[in-house]
């Protein structure tokens, strides 16, 4: 039993590492030969089944056809009937060549034989039962003196008197010689078709291999495993579509996007969005980063095309909330404030001590002090009392590192004395804040680095419902023709290769805690913009 065991799971690793185009010619192969024997089995029992029900037919219709014979009931009258019964029937069993016709009296012995020395013996086979007691006609399969035989047997029946029986007999040998003597052509026939379908197998399985790619079946297993795992952690929507636009794919970020389930994959894909992906995958150029509306909802869609060769299978789409993306904007707007800041401030801080450093080394120890304390002085001058108005320790970061900006670049930049904020709690709305003022005061500062004397002038404000932000300038202010696109994207005043997203992103933040911004003449000569956040910062 063990033995037997090993060998089984010999045969499964050695099954495991066959290539697959091995392991399906193999399984053809296997399951042909199997419909092979099986038809061989079954043809042969159906030929070898009709010769003998053919032979059994001849054997008792001669033989009825003698027991019937004048010839043969007249001889029974005579004193000696073997003289004319054995050359009788010895004529017959030569023309219809059978192997034997035995005629025997009422006693069952032999009157004619084609074995002359068993003539007067008893009939050997026990089968003469039915026609002597019931004067019957039948056939039976029996071993006789020459041997096994197929045999018909027919009753003699004389003035309604039953006086013998005649046997007409095959040997089973010679039955058996003409049924392979049928069989032959079949069996070249059978085995014409198992050589065309190992072959035909050998093509399928080639064929095969060529549609999976030169695959194994544990690569492709592995392969839509990982599959699975990337669609299923992609923060993108994914929709695939085949070539009747029935949806093939889509993804748990697709479904959540578009609120629906998996039920919907097979349906067509115009049955649940108003998407035409495969007119998209058609042109010449597929969308990328399109803005588009799928259920009411602003998304950027890409369509790949699935092509093989020239001609198109189906189509993907890739889509992700635009609100998304404008979020992760305005967090690198914020970071790249900082970081000017940061910049600003660091180149600063090594000029003087540079300066500091060369002092000590001429050992001018009076002038390091006084360059201290001027530095110090100078510090009080620039950062104006900001632990007093502004009391969120963030935006007063941010607007330190806007000073040392507008420092490095020679602006005069001031907060107004009668601005105050508190420190805000709603994370949104400081969001939101930070990055206005920072792209507002970047823009102000932008708009007078041409003017003689640059200033820009901040207020802040929280007193009422709402936060107030007023930012002046002293630039050359915005030109009437772009002033109502201001806010679009794209749209600015310096070079459009570098600029046009600062704006845009201002409008989109205040309006998704439904604040408002304005635009005015500046008294200072330049332009003013105005923005309202309510405190509460409610979305859209």
């Amino acid at each position: 039993m063990n033995k037997l065991v090993n060998l089984v799971e010999k045969i499964r690793r050695w099954y495991r590492k066959i290539k697959f185009q091995t392991r399906v010619t193999l399984l053809i192969n296997v399951l042909i030969f199997i419909i092979f024997i099986a038809l061989s089995i079954y043809f042969h029992f159906m030929t070898s089944q009709n010769i003998r029900e053919e032979i059994g037919n001849k054997a008792l219709a001669v033989a009825e056809s003698l027991a019937t014979s004048p010839s043969i009931i007249e001889a029974f009258d005579e004193e000696n009937p073997t003289a004319s019964i054995q050359d009788y029937t010895n004529k017959v069993q030569q023309k219809i060549d059978a192997q034997f016709i035995v005629v025997g009296d009422r006693n069952e012995i032999r009157i004619a034989h084609p074995i002359p020395n068993r003539i007067g013996k008893k009939m050997v086979g026990d089968d003469n039962e039915r026609a002597l007691e019931k004067g019957e006609s039948y056939t039976s399969l029996k071993e006789g003196s020459i041997g096994l035989s197929i045999r018909g047997k027919a009753p003699i029946i004389k003035d309604g008197e039953i006086v013998g029986v005649v046997s007409v007999g095959y040997l089973l040998d010679e039955v058996n010689r003409l049924v392979w003597k049928q069989y032959v052509p079949i069996l070249i026939l059978l085995f014409i078709f198992l050589v065309i379908g190992i072959f035909g197998s050998y093509l399928i399985a080639r064929h095969l291999k060529h549609i999976l790619h030169k695959m194994e079946p544990e690569e492709i297993a592995s392969l839509l495993l990982q599959r699975e795992a990337i669609l299923e952690s992609a923060k993108e929507g994914i929709i695939a579509v085949d070539s009747d636009n029935k949806i093939t794919l889509m993804n748990i970020s697709a479904m959540h996007i578009l609120q629906l389930d998996a039920k919907m994959i097979g349906k067509p894909l115009e049955e649940v969005v108003s998407l035409p992906l495969l007119r998209y995958a058609t042109e010449e150029i597929p969308p990328e980063d399109m803005e588009y509306m799928l259920n009411n909802e602003p998304v950027l869609l890409n369509v790949m095309p699935l092509k093989k060769g020239h001609e198109l299978y189906g189509a993907v789409a890739t889509f992700r909330k635009k609100t998304d993306l404008e979020k992760v904007t305005k967090e690198l707007t914020s970071i790249k404030q900082y970081s000017e800041g940061l910049r600003a401030q660091t180149h600063e801080f090594s000029n003087k001590i540079h300066t500091l450093y060369g002092l000590l080394q001429l050992e001018q120890y009076d002038e390091a002090k006084q360059f201290i304390k001027d530095l110090n002085d100078t510090s009080i001058t620039y950062y104006p009392s900001l632990d007093e108005q502004i009391k969120d320790p963030i935006i007063q970061a941010l607007l330190i590192a806007k000073y040392n900006i507008a420092n490095e670049k020679g602006i005069s930049f001031e907060l107004e004395e009668n601005s105050h904020l508190d420190k805000i709690t709603n994370d949104k709305i400081r969001d939101v804040m930070l990055v206005t003022l920072g792209n507002l005061i970047d823009n102000a500062f932008a708009a007078v680095l041409s003017k003689d004397t640059p200033y820009v002038l901040l207020h802040i404000t929280d007193v009422g419902t709402n936060l107030i932000i007023e930012i002046d300038d002293n630039g050359e202010g915005i030109p009437e023709m772009i002033i109502d696109r201001i806010f679009e994207d794209g749209v600015t005043t310096k070079d459009p290769a570098q600029h046009g997203k600062g704006l845009y992103i201002v409008k989109q933040s205040v309006h998704s805690v439904k604040g408002e911004i304005i635009i005015d003449e500046s008294d200072l000569g330049g332009a003013r913009f105005i923005v309202f956040l309510p405190k509460k910062g409610e979305h859209k």
